[in-house]
């Protein structure tokens, strides 16, 4: 059987899609082309007779592929068995083969859409298997994971620096009406904050792992998108929690998952509460990306799912969208003369204005040229087109009172049987690039074509060319969705776009983000919206992106804490060694300060340490990540007093001031 099976697994080897980058066999990929019953692994089997007795049956003459015979052999302990699950089992940690769509299962770390892209990885960085640890924990897995955390490192950041913190600003509704940026796991975050805020969020907007290859991560599993979905799963019940009765979230995702969080958004915040996908130009068919276009129907959009609380108390701010070119409906102007009015040609008026030469039309009246632009807005209710309409009274006027005459009223003009509109009911707020401004426009629908996603690199003064959102299209759904004041959550930060946006625009907000950025962080980003005060005036603020045309000239404060660690801290000392005896070293520290699975045999591990050695370090780091309890990667608001955990007076008074219902010692 030993030679079975290092023949299948040769064979299967010479597909790339099932070996990663150090050539050991993706069993997940395998059992997933299996079950689908692809025709690239039935293929590699049936070029060898030997597989071809073993894994089909003979249907009346045809060969038919035995996909639940082919599991059953690759699923036993002698197949795909490598040193790492063997030194796993040793310790205590069997491989559970539990399939992921359990609804009660909590993806609970994740490798961030954009953070593969900068925050000091360097190309090598992206071209590995798994950046990041991930894991799966089962419901019976749950002790303590959802209670409040203990809140640390506060600070309070305004235009004079940092200042001294002594409590939360609340408003008479006992509501913190501080902005806040939180660090820490997000899914830990949001059930701190919950209680806090339970009701109160007008808008949420995440921009979440679009679960692509971009997003550097090789799945624990053949159910990918069913992983993906319990993963966001948990995040979007807490978010239903936390919106008030008015309240909208904005999902922002791309074609690999739309279809799937489509149908979980509908089960979690009700069919009857869905408002539209949106639709948004995100990239334009150019350079290495068209070298694909026989093969395949190029992406050029990203998806935006949008549901209410209740959809029947819901009020959206339409958004309109600049004309591109002139309408030539509108060909007739209304013109005052010694006599009063007549209806004349544009045409004619235009030439008369020197906008156009009399060998041109319409068509060429430009609306981007300044000249032009100034003419028909100053002109507006002036220009207007011709319409027929019903109303017998009006009628009535214009054949006894005003013949051949101008009647105004309501807005329209009136000449004959003729109504005259004017193009100044077609003006409206507009976003044109990062200016906004009263011009011709279209109402928007659920096609955003207007927004350039590729010249985002100066926005906000921080470094994210890739992943990094427009801050028009934050402007927008903003000013679509929420008042001054209201709250804003957005719970995957990066660059923190959406923060910076309600900041400028005079929204409460509440950011997080578990990664570090360093000088490309969300916290940077923000002191730098907020500017220095130097001799009682504010400079250095951030100009760049909706700045100009919200006319921003810095202020305002923000909150940053971060979720005090516990088993994170050493998880991240874990992901940062460089060697299996800083590792080695590591696992002593867990063993002494830190929480430990209940089922680690810890003697088994030290009494096979030259086997740990011999493991790759990647192996070496997640073995060790997976002997930590996850109840207890940070520390509970319960345990705030143990003297353990050393935390000051100053840290307490804190807590008690953002969770009312703690009470300090």
């Amino acid at each position: 059987m030993n030679g079975f099976n290092q023949k299948l697994k040769d064979i299967l080897r010479t597909n790339k899609e099932y070996v990663d980058e150090d050539n050991n066999l993706l069993k997940e990929k395998i059992v997933d082309d299996s079950l689908k019953q692809a025709k690239k692994l039935i293929k590699l089997l049936i070029k060898d007779d030997e597989f071809l007795n073993v894994f089909f049956e003979d249907v009346e003459g045809y060969k038919v592929f035995n996909y639940n015979k082919f599991n059953d052999y690759i699923d036993k302990k002698n197949f795909l068995s490598n040193s790492y699950t063997q030194f796993k089992n040793r310790v205590g940690l069997n491989i559970n083969n539990r399939y992921l769509d359990e609804v009660d299962n909590v993806s609970l770390v994740w490798p961030f859409k954009d953070c593969i892209l900068e925050g000091g990885m360097n190309k090598e960085d992206m071209k590995r298997n798994e950046i990041f640890f991930n894991e799966t924990l089962a419901r019976d897995e749950i002790d303590r994971l959802f209670d409040e955390k203990v809140l640390n490192n506060f600070k309070k950041i305004s235009s004079k620096g940092e200042e001294s913190l002594e409590k939360f600003r609340k408003d008479n509704g006992n509501i913190i009406k501080d902005n806040l940026i939180i660090n820490g796991n997000n899914l830990l975050a949001l059930s701190s904050i919950k209680n806090q805020f339970k009701r109160k969020i007008k808008l949420i907007y995440i921009d979440p792992p679009f679960n692509t290859d971009n997003d550097s991560f090789r799945y624990n599993d053949s159910f990918n998108h069913s992983t993906w979905l319990t993963f966001m799963k948990n995040r979007l019940n807490i978010s239903k929690e936390l919106l008030r009765e008015d309240g909208l979230i904005f999902v922002h995702i791309d074609n690999n998952e739309e279809a799937y969080l489509k149908v979980l958004m509908d089960e979690i915040f009700g069919r009857d509460n869905f408002i539209n996908i949106i639709s948004v130009k995100s990239s334009s068919p150019s350079g290495v990306k068209t070298s694909h276009r026989d093969r395949t129907i190029l992406k050029s959009q990203d998806f935006i799912l949008v549901y209410a609380i209740n959809k029947e108390n819901i009020i959206l701010k339409p958004q309109y969208m600049k004309k591109e070119k002139w309408d030539t409906h509108y060909c007739f102007f209304i013109e005052k003369t010694i006599h009063g009015f007549e209806l004349i040609k544009l045409k004619d008026k235009l030439i008369d204005e020197n906008l156009l030469n009399i060998d041109e039309s319409l068509n060429n009246f430009d609306i981007n040229n300044k000249k032009h632009r100034k003419f028909y807005i100053d002109n507006g209710n002036c220009i207007v087109r011709k319409s027929t309409h019903d109303n017998k009274e009006i009628k009535k006027k214009c054949e006894k009172e005003y013949k051949d005459q101008i009647y105004d009223q309501d807005g329209n003009f009136y000449l004959n049987k003729d109504m005259l509109q004017p193009v100044s009911k077609s003006f409206q707020i507009v976003l044109d690039g990062l200016e906004i401004r009263k011009d011709l426009s279209n109402l928007l629908c659920d096609m955003w074509t207007d927004i350039d996603f590729q010249n985002t690199q100066n926005q906000g003064n921080v470094s994210f060319p890739k992943g990094k959102k427009p801050e028009q299209l934050l402007y927008r759904i903003i000013d679509m969705a929420t008042n001054e004041n209201d709250i804003i959550l957005d719970f995957y930060s990066g660059s923190g776009t959406a923060a910076a946006v309600a900041h400028k625009m005079k929204r409460q907000y509440i950011t997080i983000e578990q990664m570090d950025y360093g000088e490309n962080s969300a916290m940077i980003r923000l002191k730098k919206v907020i500017g220095d005060e130097k001799n009682g005036k504010i400079v250095n603020y951030d100009n760049k992106g909706m700045s100009e045309s919200l006319n921003w000239k810095g202020g305002g404060s923000f909150i940053y804490f971060e979720l005090m660690k516990y088993n994170e801290d050493v998880i991240s000392k874990i992901q940062s060694a460089k060697s299996n005896e800083d590792l080695l070293n590591l696992w002593e520290e867990m063993c002494e300060n830190y929480f430990l699975n209940y089922d680690v045999e810890i003697n088994k591990f030290n009494e096979n340490t030259d086997d740990f050695r011999k493991l790759k370090l990647k192996e070496q780091k997640n073995l060790l990540c997976e002997m930590l309890n996850k109840n207890q990667l940070y520390v509970n608001l319960s345990e705030i007093d143990d003297a353990e955990f050393n935390i000051s007076d100053e840290v307490k008074n804190l807590n008690k001031s953002f969770y009312d219902d703690y009470n300090v010692e």
